[in-house]
Order: structure tokens, then sequence, then C-alpha cells
């Protein structure tokens, strides 16, 4: 396996990828790097929908890239409003308990009631969408230590997909992650040297 620094190296954009299956067990090590991702206030939003073989042809329609469906596996990467929508009740909740207001059987009762009322009307802050960012890149640099290649997708109808999956509304789609064995070595695009991203305050 590669180390961090090198898989960060290594790391390309894999738009081709070979026929062979990736195995369950790297598979299984890929959604232990994002589960191990940090987050803000550990909300750990991010959540996948894995699919393969036949599973691909479900979003097949929202997809522009035809690439991505000849992944030996997809990663859906979503996020979860409930992560939010669960923080702000229980930050509310306590505070009427804390003034006692309410009591805390009360406060698990009144718990449950909104949690499906509010969904509805969050709006994910940009936080959200870096958290997601960090769990991904984590399976992508993984994905690039195990000798398999991924891409970043952001170039396909979101809606369309969160509808052929019958994915609950509080469950947003963000990137798609093809996953294989590469069939193709690009080289490293360029990149800014250090002069040219260090700001230098005086």
């Amino acid at each position: 396996m590669l180390s961090c620094f090198e898989a960060i190296t290594q790391r390309r954009s894999i738009r081709k990828f070979k026929e062979r299956p990736v195995t369950e067990e790297y598979l299984s090590q890929l959604i232990e790097a994002a589960r191990l991702a940090p987050s803000g206030t550990n909300r750990q939003p991010w959540r996948f929908v894995l699919l393969q073989g036949n599973a691909k042809d479900k979003i097949a329609g929202a997809v522009v890239q035809p690439f991505v469906l000849k992944a030996p596996a997809i990663f859906v990467c979503c996020l979860d409003k409930h992560a939010y929508v669960k923080q702000l009740v229980e930050e509310r909740l306590n505070e009427l308990v804390q003034a006692e207001v309410v009591s805390k059987e009360a406060a698990g009762v009144l718990y449950h009631r909104k949690m499906p009322d509010q969904v509805e009307d969050v709006i994910l802050p940009s936080s959200a969408y870096l958290d997601l960012g960090i769990a991904i890149e984590n399976m992508a640099l993984m994905a690039t230590s195990l000798g398999l290649g991924s891409c970043w997708v952001r170039l396909f109808n979101p809606a369309q997909v969160h509808k052929a999956l019958a994915l609950p509304d509080h469950i947003e789609v963000v990137v798609l992650l093809p996953v294989g064995y590469p069939d193709q070595d690009p080289p490293q695009r360029p990149r800014l040297s250090r002069d040219e991203i260090m700001i230098t305050v005086k």
C-alpha cells in the first residue's frame, strides 16, 4: 500500500477503467476511509449508495459522461439533512429543558415529532459540502493507495439520480465517484508553484 504522500502525488482523475471488478474488501476500505473523515461538530453528514452491475443502469439517464457507467463501481455521494436538523432540534430542546419549560421525557417526545416537520426547510450550510468533500477525498486517496482509480463527477443530474434511486427527501445527491482499476495513466495536470499559492503578509 502507498504512503499518504505517495497517494497524494499519484492520484489522478481516471476516466477509463478495466472490466475487472473491485473486491468487496477494497470497497469496504473505501467506505471506512470515508467513515473516519472529520466533520464540523462531528455531524458526519455523508451518506453513500454503492452501485455495481445492473444497478448502475438505474442512473444511466442522469449521467452525461459515458465513462461513469463503465466503472465497475459507482459511489453516489450524498448529504443527510437530518444530520443538521438533529443538531438544531437537540440544541433547542436542551435549552427548553435547562429553562425547565419541559421535562427530559417531554423533550424526547417533541424530538421525534419535530424531526420530520423541519427537514424539508433545511438549507444546508456550506460547511456541509466541505465535510462531504473531505470524506470523498479520503475515498479517492484510499483508492489510489489500493491501486484503484477514481474521478470526482459533478456533471450529471442530481434530481434524476435522486428519483431513480428512490432516495428519501432528506438525502441530497451531490457527487458521483466512479471507482475501478485504471486503464490509463494520465500525466499530472499542471500545478501552481509554492510561491504562487503562498501569500506573504508583512
